[in-house]
């Protein structure tokens, strides 16, 4: 076992990490409650804190003295293991008073300690709280010596302990006998990660870095900061803009996590310590491998303990926690690391082993100085490109000598530098994929096999590469050169198929999905090639205005991504953006949720490629359904992610409706600031959701200048473009027309919504009727049908309609009605009234005629339509015509936010 030193190891035996002392409480508000409520009772004597290393049990200790410091004098007792086995050893500093020889009398310790007590108390008359840290490690006379105390009613005790070896049985007999309340405490969820992670860097931290986070320290407080530290410290977690984002892999050889680490391990005996480094070297290891050294109680005792978990039936083993494999890998000096190879490799040899546990075993291997096979550097370098582990897909991929074997690494190695954003290496790497397959005069060592999973797929890998550098490859065709032209009937077919969606020539995408030559790719490989042509279905249908049989379609896709284990090209990822966006287009805001959350759970590293792609999704969601705050929170930081890395070609759609929801949000400084270089925004690169950046743009500059320009530039997108626009795209750009104010997107707005399918598009429809309709009830049954689809401010606008039509026509219980809906809308919204979300112009600095002054005044004065209508002697359709006229020009939406502009 390599040295381990006891140097770093504070109180209790447990590593003396500042951060642990500083940290804030989190997530623990109901148990901190629950405990002091309990100590403030005459019935509990003592609260028992049960949880494993660094989930907070200390920091909550304190905390509860913190919260009864006004009503009790608190005194430390902490736990040691150096002194487990010595009676009354952890006492000893409030022993002083006692004989050389004290520990045969336990009524001399109760007096000494309570004189000790009586001392620190000066005379006032507050009662006694003990916290005793790591009670697992109290010696029972100790143990004793504390319940004595709670017993005689002499003191209340918040005791902390490790769920094993677990409290002394005196302590946990009191709570047998009722006289204690246990808490056990969980782990942080991903909301409490993220509010530490924000207070340990203040400043707004990236969500799928907080994923990231949560997913490696598993919730626990302690390990989350160390991982924290250290990433800062190494320079893989910075900030950008405000926002910080891990754009490097989490540290694990850093101080704070390996000295935590370092002190756990030297808690266990040497024999348990060598167990778990073997593991930890080769893991997962079969039951069978280790017996023979290290016996088959000391395994299984470890597993009882936590510190491993089997899988496999119960034979293979792994550390419980994978952070602490890293962390023990890297602590182990390369002369052991090899001892231990010699050790065990050739018994590891006798098993069938995973992709995953071939690269531990190949990374493994290399770092004790042991020669791969080729096949196994291979193997070793695929999978961990498909694992987004791009440092190891490189280096692995350059310990190949040339051959097929070299080329068939390259193309992971451009996938690893695609999985990092680095786009011109990638096409490097690709490029001497190909030249290798050129002089090889061979696609792969297995013939046709080999051709079926590696062009397709690497095909459409430098499809995607020419769209990011916006270049063929040199040889004028922009087909791809070297491989792909070498055996092209797949790949060059499936590349010819992405660049038509990525461009958005779906007439052209239609009539070659339906081609002999593509059902062959099909018959060819039922697999990722399958995946691949559904997720363009989708993409076809959504362009149609069939969200809903999109979805279905991308579902379908879904169950054939990831048949292939050893396929480059990332057909999940690409099938989930079509399931995304069509249960989006659709306004399934659930559904859409569910897939994001889905892959955020399963993608690990994954989130460090797609993060960005991912928050952009939550942010559009945000935006459809009004929740522009919401969206802006989101949005701002997924722009930072995508300037690192932009799989999806994402950057500008989302900068662009980042700028719109900002303005909405009232953050016009950085609303502008994001649309710097947006004079004209054409779509660039590809995506069937490209046009989105214009629209977005267009609406973003409207609502911030209120010149016109905008609501021309997005008459311009639909008009001008009509019939190209997808389907998706066109209803995006009526919607924002309309919220800007504007009369003449309503008639369209109807007639396109009611050719889409999807709740989306239904709503859109309903509110685009009912703003032309003058029909009180008519509108109320719109805004009750908005407010159930969860559409709050549109349901909000069309109540605040009706309110304005029912007090026109004197219709009381219309208004009341139309009063309650708009209500409970503010209430959804978190608002408590309809405001613009900029500074809305004055009606000083408008272009208002004479009579739409005259009228706006007494609008805001209070008057009804009807009043209004009366008053100046005209009809009351003239009234609420110019008021729609007049609402449209000033940026606002409703009669109740007239009141602050004033005359």
């Amino acid at each position: 076992m390599a040295s381990f030193s006891r140097s770093s190891e504070g109180p209790g035996g447990l590593a003396d990490v500042n951060p642990v002392r500083t940290r804030p409480l989190v997530g623990r508000d109901h148990e901190l409650d629950l405990a002091s409520q309990a100590l403030r009772s005459g019935s509990t004597a003592a609260v028992l804190l049960v949880a494993e290393a660094g989930a907070g049990k200390s920091t909550l200790a304190e905390a509860i003295a913190a919260a009864l410091s006004e009503e009790f004098i608190v005194m430390r007792v902490h736990g040691s293991p150096s002194l487990s086995n010595v009676p009354y050893g952890v006492l000893a500093p409030y022993l002083v008073d006692l004989p050389e020889d004290p520990t045969s009398s336990h009524i001399a310790i109760l007096r000494a300690f309570w004189a000790q007590f009586e001392r620190l108390r000066e005379g006032r008359k507050q009662p006694l709280l003990l916290l005793v840290d790591d009670a697992h490690e109290l010696d029972e006379a100790t143990a004793n010596v504390i319940v004595d105390l709670i017993t005689a009613n002499w003191a209340k005790v918040v005791a902390s302990a490790r769920p094993r070896p677990g409290l002394p049985a005196p302590m946990m007999q009191l709570w047998y006998d009722s006289l204690a309340e246990r808490i056990d405490l969980g782990h942080l969820g991903r909301d409490d990660v993220g509010e530490v992670c924000e207070n340990l860097l203040g400043a707004t931290v990236l969500a799928s870095t907080v994923q990231l986070l949560w997913a490696a320290s598993e919730g626990n407080p302690l390990l989350l900061t160390c991982l924290v530290e250290d990433a800062r410290a190494a320079g893989a977690l910075a900030k950008r803009n405000g926002v910080w984002i891990l754009n490097g892999a989490l540290a694990t050889d850093g101080a704070a996590l390996t000295g935590f680490v370092r002190n756990q391990l030297l808690r266990r005996t040497v024999q348990e310590r060598d167990a778990l480094t073997m593991i930890a070297l080769a893991e997962p290891v079969s039951m069978e491998a280790l017996e023979e050294d290290f016996g088959v109680d000391l395994l299984q005792n470890l597993v009882e303990n936590q510190l491993l978990v089997a899988s496999g039936g119960g034979d293979m083993l792994r550390l419980r926690h994978p952070i602490y494999a890293e962390a023990i890998r890297s602590m182990i000096s390369a002369s052991r690391s090899l001892q231990l190879h010699q050790q065990l490799a050739w018994r590891l040899e006798q098993h069938q082993t995973s992709e995953a546990a071939l690269l531990r075993r190949v990374t493994w291997s290399l770092e004790s100085g042991v020669k791969v096979p080729e096949r196994q550097l291979l193997r070793a370098s695929v999978h961990a490109a498909r694992t987004f582990q791009n440092d190891a897909a490189i280096s692995l991929a350059m310990m190949l000598a040339e051959g097929p074997a070299k080329a068939h690494a390259q193309l992971a190695a451009s996938r690893a530098h695609f999985n990092a954003g680095r786009y011109v290496e990638a096409s490097k790497a690709y490029a001497e994929a190909a030249r290798a397959f050129a002089e090889t005069g061979r696609a792969s060592e297995n013939g046709k096999s080999g051709k079926r999973k590696w062009t397709g797929g690497a095909a459409l890998l430098h499809s995607l590469l020419e769209q990011f550098l916006q270049s063929d490859n040199g040889n004028g065709t922009g087909r791809p050169s070297g491989l792909a032209s070498r055996e092209h009937e797949a790949g060059e077919l499936l590349a010819r198929l992405l660049t038509l969606d990525l461009s958005g020539d779906f007439e052209e995408l239609a009539r070659l999905l339906e081609a002999p030559e593509t059902a062959a790719v099909v018959a060819d490989d039922a697999g990722p090639a399958r995946a691949f042509l559904l997720a363009l279905r989708a993409d076809l249908l959504r362009a149609k205005g069939d969200p809903v049989q999109a979805h279905s379609v991308a579902q379908q896709a879904a169950a054939y991504a990831d048949m292939d284990p050893e396929e480059l090209f990332f057909y999940s990822e690409f099938v989930l953006y079509r399931k995304v966006a069509a249960a989006l287009d659709a306004g399934d805001w659930v559904g859409a949720e569910e897939h994001l959350a889905a892959y955020e759970a399963e993608s690990g590293a994954g989130l460090m490629t797609f993060g960005g792609t991912i928050q952009y999704f939550r942010g559009l969601s945000g935006l459809r359904q009004g929740h522009h705050g919401e969206a802006f929170k989101v949005l701002r930081p997924a722009v930072e992610m995508l300037r690192l890395n932009d799989p999806q070609q994402l950057l500008i759609p989302a900068t662009a409706m980042a700028a719109y929801a900002g303005v909405r949000a009232g953050e016009t400084g950085s609303a502008r600031a994001l649309l710097e270089g947006f004079d004209d925004p054409a779509p660039r690169g590809g995506g069937p959701d490209a046009l989105l950046a214009p629209v977005f743009a267009a609406a973003a500059k409207e609502a911030l200048d209120r010149d016109g320009s905008g609501i021309q530039r997005l008459q311009d997108l639909v008009v001008g473009a009509c019939g190209s626009l997808p389907a998706g795209v066109e209803l995006q750009a009526l919607s924002l027309w309309l919220e800007l104010g504007s009369a003449a997107a309503a008639q369209r707005t109807v007639e396109h919504g009611g050719t889409m399918s999807g709740a989306w598009a239904s709503a859109w429809t309903r509110f685009a009727t009912a703003r032309g309709s003058r029909d009180t009830r008519t509108v109320l049954s719109s805004g009750d049908y908005l407010r159930a689809l969860g559409q709050m401010r549109l349901a909000r606008d069309c109540y605040s309609l009706a309110l304005s039509l029912s007090e026109g026509n004197g219709d009381r219980a219309a208004a009341r009605q139309a009063a309650a809906g708009k209500d409970a809308c503010d209430h959804a919204l978190g608002e408590k009234r309809s405001a613009p979300a900029t500074a809305v112009p004055s009606v000083a600095t408008v272009q208002l005629t004479r009579r739409e002054r005259d009228i706006i005044a007494l609008a805001a004065s209070g008057l009804s339509d009807r009043q209004i209508a009366d008053k100046l002697m005209v009809s009351v359709r003239t009234v609420e015509g110019h008021l729609y006229r007049s609402y449209a020009k000033l940026g606002i939406r409703s009669r109740e936010e007239l009141a602050p502009l004033g005359p």
